[in-house]
C-alpha cells in the first residue's frame, strides 16, 4: 500500500511539473503586426529575415496598416488580435519602434502562453493588462545576431529574435528578466450619477470611434436602446441616438451603439464620425442620457 501511494505521489508531481513547464516553441507560427505599411521595404525584409533564420517557419500577416508611430492604437489592435489566437504563437509587434541606441526590446510570455517580441514603448500595455506576465526578458544578447551592430534595424531585431524563438531557442537566451515594462497611461472608465466617462481607443477605416466603455458600463448608467444621448467630446456636446447599428439612423446622422466587441461605438451612417468632430485616439468622452 505504501509503495502504491509513493508511486501515485510521483505521478502527481510529474503531472504538476509538466503543467507548469513553459510551452515548447519549436514550430510555433509567427504572427506579424506592424505599422510598416504595405508599400514599404520593411515588410518583405522582415519576412526574409525570419525565413532566412528559420526556413520551416509559418508566418501569418495580421496587419501592417496601423498608423505610423501610433502606439496606443497598436496596443489596442494587438490585444484584440491576441484574444482570438490560441496559445503557443509568437507575435512580432513592430509599431512605433525606430532603431536607436536607447530603444529597449522585450520578449514577453503571458499567462496565456503566447509570446510577444516588441519594443519597450507601451505597445504591450493592453496585452499585459488582459493576460498578465509569466516571463519578461530584455533583449540584450548581441550574440543572437548575424550582422554588425550598425545594421541592426528594428525590423531585423524583432524578426531575428522571433525566428530564433520559433526554432526552439530558449526565451532566457535573449537576455535578463525584467519587471517594469513601459505602460501607456490609459484613462479608466468611470460611471457615477449616471454619467459615463471614457475615451476613444480606436478609430476604424470608416471613421467610427470605438471607446473603452463597455455594454455593462452603459447598462449601469441606465442607458437603453432608443434613448437620446448627450455626448461631450473635445469641448462640444452633441445629441446622438442610442441604436443597434448604423442603419438605426438616416444616412449621414450620428449614432451610438454597442458593437460586436461589446463596447460603445460612435459612428455616422455612411460617413466618418471622427472626421466630422476632429477626433483622435485618446480623446475623452462623456455620456449621459438627455
Amino acid at each position: 500500500m505504501k509503495k502504491f501511494l509513493f508511486i501515485a505521489l510521483i505521478v502527481v508531481l510529474l503531472l504538476s511539473f509538466v503543467g507548469c513547464a513553459p510551452p515548447s516553441q519549436d514550430g510555433m507560427p509567427v504572427i506579424l503586426l506592424t505599422d510598416y505599411g504595405y508599400d514599404d521595404y520593411r515588410v518583405p525584409r522582415l519576412k526574409g529575415i525570419i525565413y532566412n533564420t528559420y526556413p520551416d517557419v509559418e508566418m501569418i500577416d495580421a496587419t501592417h496598416g496601423i498608423t505610423g508611430m501610433d502606439v496606443a492604437t497598436g496596443a489596442y489592435i494587438l490585444d484584440l488580435t491576441a484574444k482570438e489566437f490560441p496559445a503557443n504563437v509568437i507575435f512580432v509587434a513592430g509599431v512605433g519602434s525606430p532603431a536607436s541606441e536607447d530603444v529597449q526590446y522585450l520578449v514577453l510570455l503571458t499567462e496565456k502562453d503566447q509570446i510577444f517580441v516588441a519594443a519597450n514603448n507601451g505597445l504591450l500595455t493592453n496585452v499585459i493588462n488582459d493576460f498578465g506576465i509569466k516571463k519578461l526578458y530584455s533583449i540584450t544578447n548581441t550574440g543572437l545576431y548575424d550582422r554588425p551592430e550598425n545594421m541592426l534595424s528594428s525590423h531585423y531585431i524583432l524578426g531575428r529574435v522571433a525566428a530564433l524563438i520559433a526554432s526552439g531557442r530558449s526565451l532566457a537566451d535573449v537576455g535578463p528578466e525584467v519587471s517594469n515594462p513601459v505602460m501607456l497611461d490609459i484613462q479608466k472608465v468611470t460611471v457615477a450619477n449616471n454619467v459615463i466617462q471614457g475615451s476613444v481607443v480606436f478609430i476604424d477605416h470608416f471613421g467610427s470611434c470605438l471607446t473603452n466603455i463597455s455594454g455593462a458600463d452603459c447598462a449601469q448608467a441606465g442607458l437603453a436602446v432608443g434613448d437620446t444621448l448627450k455626448v461631450t467630446i473635445n469641448g462640444q456636446t452633441i445629441s446622438v441616438k442610442f441604436g443597434v447599428t448604423y442603419s438605426s439612423v438616416a444616412e449621414g446622422e450620428a449614432v451610438a451603439f454597442i458593437n460586436s466587441l461589446d463596447f460603445f461605438q460612435l459612428s455616422r451612417n455612411m460617413a466618418s464620425f471622427a472626421s466630422t468632430y476632429n477626433l483622435s485616439t485618446g480623446t475623452r468622452v462623456e455620456i449621459t442620457k438627455q
